[in-house]
């Protein structure tokens, strides 16, 4: 008897724990924004030249409009699949140097954990082409830099 009181106890609080668990509603809603500089943004793909530095300066966390403020803890960068840095440090900047690079196009991933006001944990993820060209006459424009707000999609952090 007493075993079946203790499961009546403890169901309500079962309940409650897993009603507040997997709510897909509350992953934050961001884009991603990178500010660079040594590249030209073309089509969709930033060019620098070989033996030049990518440099990314700044990395934020855009909250969808109509969502609270939202900020980056930390941010994994990624070339051709292959992690190359992570840091904790805002605004998380990166310098990429392409010496030993092969010209062509590849591939810059960024995976950032995302904290938004009344929102889960998430995790963010883009990725975006960039091309690595010979010389600057195939560098469309001066390498002026920028700013990139590639896709971005959110998901849940794991537990």
């Amino acid at each position: 008897m007493k075993r079946f009181l203790y499961l009546l106890l403890a169901l309500p609080l079962l309940g409650l724990i897993t009603s507040s668990c997997d709510d897909d509603d509350n992953v934050p809603q961001v884009n991603l924004s990178i500010d660079y500089t040594g590249a030209t943004m073309e089509e969709e793909a930033l060019y620098v030249v070989q033996g030049q530095t990518l440099e990314i300066s700044a990395l934020r966390a855009i909250p969808v409009e109509g969502t609270k403020a939202a900020t980056i803890s930390s941010a994994t960068y990624y070339w051709d699949g292959r992690p190359i840095f992570r840091t904790i440090l805002s605004p998380f900047p990166v310098s990429i140097n392409t010496t030993d690079m092969e010209v062509g196009e590849h591939t810059l991933g960024v995976y950032a954990n995302v904290l938004q006001v009344d929102k889960s944990i998430g995790f963010a993820v883009t990725e975006f082409p960039v091309v690595i060209v010979e010389n600057n006459e195939e560098q469309p424009g001066e390498g002026e830099g920028g700013t990139i707000t590639p896709d971005t999609h959110m998901s849940k952090t794991e537990k």
